[in-house]
């Protein structure tokens, strides 16, 4: 097993992050349920490839887009041809690991009604060596794809089924590609990029989370591994971020 995978279930603050991500993930399922009589669409919006509710005590990267400003925080997730939600808000994420040989994808969006916190999306997926596709491109691009059909559960109705599932994350390499906040808040070049997702108010969500935004598509570690950097063996939130692609080196053999 890999380093980051022994500390990730070691870390108590990290496990304690995890376990009260899950409790409210129950809560906003209940919630969705609930709702689904009125929003229809909730009953074909909630999936799983594995028995859930589960804890999973794993480092996990989210696969963002470039820029990372808020209504196209994530890169591309389609179930049967649908693009899932792009939108940060506060519990939503796309996040890769690996569970052995197996590469995982949970990735949920949340919105609020009625006093309570539910989900718009939620897909919890596993898939088997075989199931996905990786590259790593000459510039140090790696491609982590999948196109596949999966028998799923539906956790609004308890019905099995099958949904294809398709995405090409990408983390291009972040070298010279990571902008601090003070160039970002006053460079012209940036301000003309954020306004063609709506504005100046539409600054990249991860200036407030880690203080810097990327330019390039990317995979990031999740807040809550960011939260507790030394711990995990970082100096800093950067430092975390530019060592990203050493977990994925290491579990897909890339020397």
């Amino acid at each position: 097993m890999c380093e980051l995978c022994e500390k990730a279930k070691e870390i108590p603050a990290y496990v304690n992050l995890l376990s009260k991500m899950f409790e409210e993930d129950i809560a906003r399922l209940e919630a969705s349920k609930q709702l689904a009589s009125e929003m229809r669409f909730l009953n074909s919006k909630l999936y799983t490839s594995i028995k859930w509710p589960v804890k999973l005590h794993y480092p996990m990267f989210d696969a963002r887009a470039a820029y990372s400003v808020p209504n196209n925080y994530f890169q591309s997730l389609y179930v049967d041809g649908e693009r899932q939600g792009m939108m940060f808000t506060h519990g939503a994420m796309r996040s890769l690991f690996f569970a052995g040989e197996r590469l995982m994808l949970l990735s949920k969006s949340v919105n609020h009604a009625a006093g309570a916190d539910y989900f718009t999306s939620f897909v919890l997926l596993h898939l088997e060596p075989g199931e996905y596709d990786y590259k790593l491109a000459g510039d140090g691009t790696l491609i982590l794809s999948a196109d596949v059909a999966k028998p799923v559960k539906n956790l609004v109705t308890g019905k099995k089924e099958k949904k294809k599932i398709l995405f090409n994350f990408m983390h291009k390499p972040v070298k010279g590609r990571i902008v601090t906040r003070e160039k970002i808040l006053t460079s012209a070049q940036f301000r003309t990029v954020y306004a063609k997702y709506g504005g100046a108010q539409m600054k990249s969500a991860s200036i407030d989370i880690e203080g810097y935004a990327l330019t390039v598509p990317h995979f990031a570690p999740h807040p809550y591994m960011l939260q507790l950097h030394k711990q995990f063996g970082y100096l800093s939130n950067r430092d975390f971020q530019e060592h990203a692609m050493d977990y994925f080196r290491e579990h897909l053999g890339l020397y």
